[in-house]
């Protein structure tokens, strides 16, 4: 695993993505508690939410354009946007703009991270060797939770001591850290075989038409949308339940989440342990009915040590699921149609969210905390039970079906 650290263009991806992604961790940790703390409105915390999850939807067309464009140059051009946003977002929060200001700006801020994303998913596979590609997976899985570690902790202590507003000129300043690695990278990208002008649809539907070739595919991205609906509203409820029944302070948000992103780890650790011995099927069964059943119990037990304890189970859970299906969707995706596919997967999976974070959001006014949390991991749960249907596991012949297609065109 280590030896990837020898390549200098995975070194670099990876260092300038980890302070990044610990900026990521500080904003979301930051904004919700400034919002809840200044506005003492549930309905205002639900609206910030919505204004996050809103703009994945834009994914279901964003990975088509990046299949279209450089992704270095994606990813630079994105981070640059989203660097002059968190330092508006900085000076409206410091000054005590308008609520909808800050509304506006958190769009924008996700809107153009749906263009990053696939751009920085199909950059490891052209910068590391097939063979290495798990470990990869699994250090970017471990990568992500340990930033999710610090910006959670970190920003909980930093919010006592300091104020929200620093933390997004902190966001702000590691977006300028990853634009700079990224500007050492050198990376031979694959070129476009244009065959006169492609339409945008056209492609966007040639990656629908590979999702909907596996029924194992259809069946994964149809569970995602159900848990993504059970869970969308997850991190605005905890910081309402912190706040409220648990009687703590930014502090103890940190510690809920940091003890979640230390079973990421975890989950990123065992990553390759869990997929030699189960299978994937299994394994995405396990961890969302697991996840479920643990977000019952963190609603019955307001204490905030208990509740860490169980969140750090979730986060296991969490963090094996998530690197499976990143493995899994490497390994059988096609390297011409990642952005696209990865966009239109991301997209689709996303698609609930906004709706399940204004049904649950919604019903935060009026409805318990721990009743807001039994409901959303019973659909949670749901979502982990529809691998018990009878669909086969069409994944291998799926693979050497575009591996044959693939060869078949290189050939001719």
């Amino acid at each position: 695993m280590f030896k990837l650290f020898r390549n200098r263009n995975f070194s670099l991806l990876f260092s300038g993505q980890f302070v990044s992604q610990v900026g990521n961790s500080l904003f979301l940790i930051a904004l919700p508690w400034f919002v809840y703390s200044q506005t003492g409105s549930k309905a205002d915390l639900a609206i910030t939410g919505f204004a996050q999850s809103l703009p994945g939807i834009a994914g279901l067309f964003a990975g088509v354009l990046v299949d279209r464009w450089s992704k270095r140059g994606t990813m630079i051009g994105s981070d640059t946007i989203r660097l002059i946003l968190a330092l508006l977002l900085f000076f409206v929060s410091f000054f005590h703009g308008s609520f909808y200001y800050i509304v506006a700006l958190v769009l924008l801020l996700q809107f153009v991270g749906t263009f990053f994303n696939p751009a920085s998913s199909v950059m490891i596979p052209l910068i590391v060797e097939a063979d290495s590609l798990p470990s990869a997976m699994g250090l970017s899985q471990s990568s992500y939770a340990t930033a999710m570690l610090i910006g959670q902790v970190g920003g909980g202590t930093l919010l006592t001591l300091l104020n929200a507003p620093l933390l997004f000129l902190f966001d702000g300043l590691t977006f300028a850290v990853s634009v700079l690695s990224l500007g050492f990278i050198r990376v031979k990208e694959p070129a476009r075989q244009q065959k006169g002008k492609s339409s945008l649809v056209k492609e966007w539907k040639s990656g629908m038409a590979l999702i909907v070739r596996s029924k194992m595919i259809l069946l994964i991205t149809s569970a995602a949308l159900l848990a993504n609906f059970g869970f969308a509203a997850f991190d605005i409820i905890l910081t309402a339940w912190v706040k409220g029944p648990l009687h703590a302070n930014a502090f103890g948000l940190g510690l809920t989440g940091g003890a979640f992103a230390v079973g990421m780890i975890l989950g990123g650790v065992l990553l390759g342990l869990v997929t030699r011995k189960v299978s994937l099927r299994l394994t995405l069964l396990g961890g969302l009915v697991l996840s479920g059943v643990l977000t019952i119990i963190v609603g019955l037990i307001p204490n905030l040590w208990w509740d860490a304890g169980l969140l750090a189970l979730t986060g296991i859970a969490n963090g094996i699921l998530n690197g499976a299906l990143g493995t899994m969707a490497m390994t059988v995706i096609p390297e011409a149609m990642r952005g696209r596919v990865f966009g239109t997967l991301n997209g689709l999976s996303t698609l609930a969210t906004p709706l399940g974070m204004a049904t649950f959001g919604g019903l935060m006014v009026y409805l318990p905390l721990n009743v807001l949390f039994f409901l959303m991991a019973s659909i949670g749960i749901l979502s982990g039970l529809s691998f018990l249907l009878p669909v086969r596991d069409d994944l291998t012949n799926l693979r050497a079906d575009l591996g044959d297609s693939q060869s078949g065109s290189s050939l001719g």
